[in-house]
């Protein structure tokens, strides 16, 4: 297990602004850009599998090639898709798989980041720390974050500008001071309260700069979607401290 102490004067830490977060988290994330690749090509086979084994996959393909035919979408055909057992059976997986496998990739990317701005050694195997320590509480906070995610995308996504930054600092708690998902959501909720405006303008400026990879054919998300993550340790180390590994068990 990875012990950590607060207060490391090695490493940078930004000033607490989203300029100063963001270009920290950019400067951070340009550094480690092949294992947040890594994690993203992991989910991208999974997710790729789930389409296979439900059927979705052709599904769609099918759909696609009737739309163009007719020359405009048939969206009775595609609201029925929405409650159809594929696409049911698909988020199903996908929500399963987002908990049990993405979770644990979100922490060893802020792991990683955490590394490089303290310039210690990268281990391929510090992708995968967050299923080696505090694992069952990574995953309940990821399902807490995906209930979170799946109630303000279905109130047409504004709650989630408001909502989402209140839970940004969680895994970094998780990973740095070893707590239980309840009590990283407490404290990720007191830290945020306390800096509202400048977490919810971060929160927000990262989610649109990891969404930038859906302008690359979507296939670019794969590179630019853990710059959201990568974000949370920057703004751990702005609002709460810096810390530094100590030993490892």
């Amino acid at each position: 297990m990875e012990n950590f102490n607060e207060l490391e004067t090695v490493g940078k830490v930004p000033n607490r602004d989203s300029g100063s977060v963001l270009s920290h988290a950019f400067e951070l994330y340009k550094g480690i850009l092949l294992y947040p690749i890594v994690a993203g090509v992991i989910i991208f086979v999974i997710v790729s599998i789930l389409f296979s084994l439900t059927g979705l996959w052709g599904i769609f393909m099918e759909m696609g090639q009737n739309s163009q035919g007719m020359g405009s979408y048939d969206t009775e055909a595609y609201e029925e898709l929405y409650r159809g057992t594929p696409f049911l059976s698909f988020m199903g997986s996908f929500s399963l798989v987002n908990i049990l496998v993405f979770s644990p990739l979100v922490v060893g990317t802020i792991y990683i980041a955490h590394k490089k701005n303290l310039n210690q050694h990268i281990e391929f195997s510090d992708l995968f720390i967050g299923y080696r320590q505090n694992f069952l509480n990574i995953v309940l906070y990821g399902l807490i974050f995906s209930i979170a995610v799946i109630i303000c995308t279905n109130l047409c996504y504004v709650p989630a500008v408001f909502v989402m930054p209140f839970l940004f600092l969680g895994y970094p708690f998780l990973l740095f001071q070893n707590l239980s998902a309840i009590e990283a959501l407490k404290k990720s909720f007191d830290v945020v309260k306390n800096n509202y405006g400048d977490i919810l303008l971060i929160n927000l400026l990262a989610y649109l700069c990891s969404s930038l990879g859906f302008l690359a054919c979507c296939i670019g998300i794969i590179v630019t979607y853990m710059f959201y993550y990568s974000t949370m340790y920057s703004a751990y180390c702005a609002y709460v401290a810096l810390p530094r590994q100590l030993e490892q068990n």
